[in-house]
């Protein structure tokens, strides 16, 4: 029995101690994740674009220092340098195999450096000489890269990166619209009809006649209307305008139908029917007049 509680203990003791060295390993992970975020080479090294399709290749900028090699020390104070682990210079990427064969000896991150055609592939940054070097040592003992090597880049010769400037909004004025012309007019009734023509490049023409005609939207249309003071004709006053029979006399466009009130289309023949607001189709405004009207423009 008292051998059983020996044993027992024992068990206990050992199962402690891994407990204890696990969650020292996965400070010394967590640890390593801060080192990486605060890395002065960081800054300098890795593209900030989001999503970027490169974002293991580094910047032209980005230094890799100097060697350190054998058992060489690092020659600046702690703090002063951040290092790399240099697994080699390759004239071909890496196959995805050889990277994640990399991989499970280190935990940082593998980076690629183009010098002309060739990469030189650099692990890291390490901010810490000591983790850096364990890391390198993983890495020896595979043969592949028994030859990998440590770099130390010294912080005090990195380019310095200037923070932008946020510049303030320039203030932008609001374009003023075209100025709108009048191509056909006529009275009948006390109802004035005319046929408004815009240079403005939004808005699409259409010839007839030898001449440009505009074509807009329903919205367009009323808009232009709007400008000038009127409204887009209705179905009453489109019939009472084909009566006249003064757009066949005058030569006014009529290969298009015209938009009409409630998203109405109005068409030669007479016919009225309601179609897709995003159709471009010709405009004509109308609005009630006391004064006469003299004359067409064209």
């Amino acid at each position: 029995m008292t051998q059983l509680i020996k044993i027992t203990k024992i068990s206990l003791g050992v199962l402690s101690s891994v407990l204890v060295m696990t969650h020292a390993y996965a400070n010394d992970a967590s640890n390593d994740d801060v080192v990486k975020k605060e890395s002065a080479l960081t800054s300098i090294c890795f593209s900030k674009a989001a999503h970027s399709d490169a974002k293991n290749v580094l910047l032209d900028a980005c230094p890799i220092g100097d060697g350190l090699w054998g058992n060489q020390q690092p020659k600046l104070e702690k703090g002063k340098s951040e290092f790399w682990i240099q697994c080699g210079v390759f004239n071909q990427d890496l196959t995805k195999e050889k990277v994640n064969h990399i991989q499970k000896k280190v935990d940082a991150s593998i980076n690629f450096k183009l010098e002309g055609e060739a990469k030189r592939c650099l692990i890291g940054p390490y901010q810490d000489f000591t983790t850096a070097q364990k890391q390198l040592r993983s890495l020896q003992s595979d043969r592949l890269f028994k030859h990998a090597a440590l770099r130390e880049v010294n912080l005090a010769l990195l380019p310095q990166v200037e923070e932008p400037i946020e510049s303030a909004p320039e203030a932008v004025s609001e374009p003023e619209p075209d100025p709108i012309t009048i191509r056909k007019q006529t009275k009948i009734n006390n109802i004035h009809f005319v046929v408004p023509f815009t240079d403005d490049s939004s808005e699409g023409f259409y010839m007839e006649n030898s001449l440009p005609w505009l074509r807009a939207t329903s919205l367009h249309a009323q808009e232009i209307c709007q400008q000038i003071d009127m409204d887009l004709v209705t179905k009453e006053q489109w019939q009472i305008l084909l009566d006249s029979t003064i757009m066949t006399k005058d030569k006014w466009p009529v290969l298009l139908p015209y938009w009409g009130a409630d998203n109405l289309g109005l068409f030669k023949d007479g016919a009225a029917r309601k179609l897709k607001n995003t159709s471009m189709l010709n405009v004509m405004c109308t609005k009630k007049v006391e004064d006469e009207v003299v004359g067409n423009p064209i």
